[in-house]
Formats: C-alpha cells, structure tokens, sequence
C-alpha cells in the first residue's frame, strides 16, 4: 500500500497502520468492512479492556496508510463485536452532558472579549452566563462592558466580590484593554 490508498488496498483482514490526515492521530487495526459506493472503511481496533473491541468509521480519503500487512491463510472473524446497549446509552448521556456543559459556557451574543474573560473566570470559580451577564458562584455578577466598576454583589460575599475584581482586572489587562 502506499501513501495515498486506492479501494483495491482495503482488504477485508488486512492488518493496517493509519494516520487521521485531520487529526494526525495514529492508530492500527483490521480492515473489517470497505464500502466502494461510498469509499467508506471500517477499521477494527483492539480496545483497552480484555475482549473489547472498537469499530472506526472513515472515508477512506481521511486516512493515510502507514503500513500494511495481509495474513496469509487466516480466517478472519467477521463477526460483528456484542454491543452492550446500556453502556453504550450511558456512554452517550454522558458526551450529552459534557457537551451541554461546554455549550452553556459560550456565551450568546457575546464579543470575543467577554468570552475571555468568562474563560480566565472559570478557571478557577465556578461561573454561568445569565444573558450577556457573567455570575460568578452564584454571588457575584459581572455586567458588561465587563470592567471592575460593573462588578456587583451583596455584603455578605465580599471575599469573592475581591476576588473577581482582581481576576477581571489581570484578563482585561492581558486582552489590552485596561
């Protein structure tokens, strides 16, 4: 095989090394399945765990072939791993959350600065856009245009009202705008 693999190079057993041109990820596996409608391979990856096996599904024009080894005289299992569906359904109501977590920390209509400094904020308190707003703990609130004189809370978190301020004012410093 070379660089650039033609459909004839995706033998159904053959023992490949690829590179994700995207990504630039290594990994190596058996050629399970190839699709030439729809130049599609599936690469059958030894996982982590005892018995556990991983199916990756590419267009085969994403990958470049490293190495290629065809065994000689081998039966091939082609049978389909066993899916554990209630792990799997776990698995994927966990990536849900993460993924709904990542999205509530953009901000919507927001400019690239507020973004920023939401970010330095949440590194290392707890914060959540309210509208253009940034709360921070739930105690302090950051209004926009995003200075030091726009933070606010009541007496009681005057701790974390320092804290933010001080935060704030090194990120706007750091964006150039102080």
């Amino acid at each position: 095989m070379t660089d650039t693999a033609d459909s004839h190079d995706w033998v159904v057993g053959c023992t490949i090394k690829v590179l994700t041109k995207h990504t630039k990820e290594k990994f190596q596996g058996t050629v399970f399945g190839y699709d030439p409608h729809t130049d599609t391979v599936m690469i059958k990856e030894q996982g982590t765990h005892g018995g556990v096996v991983n199916l990756r599904m590419y267009k085969a024009e994403q990958l470049q072939v490293l190495s290629a080894e065809r065994a000689k005289g081998k039966q091939h299992d082609l049978q389909l791993p066993y899916v554990d569906k209630e792990r799997a359904r776990q698995r994927e109501e966990k990536a849900l959350q993460v993924a709904e977590a990542d999205m509530a920390k953009v901000g919507v209509g927001v400019t690239k600065e507020a973004q920023s400094i939401f970010d330095a904020l949440s590194k290392t308190m707890p914060c959540t856009w309210q509208g253009r707003s940034i709360s921070v703990m739930d105690a302090v609130v950051v209004q926009p245009p995003y200075t030091t004189d726009d933070v606010t809370t009541n007496i009681e978190h005057k701790g974390a009202f320092e804290r933010v301020k001080k935060v704030l004012q090194a990120e706007r410093t750091r964006l150039g705008l102080a």
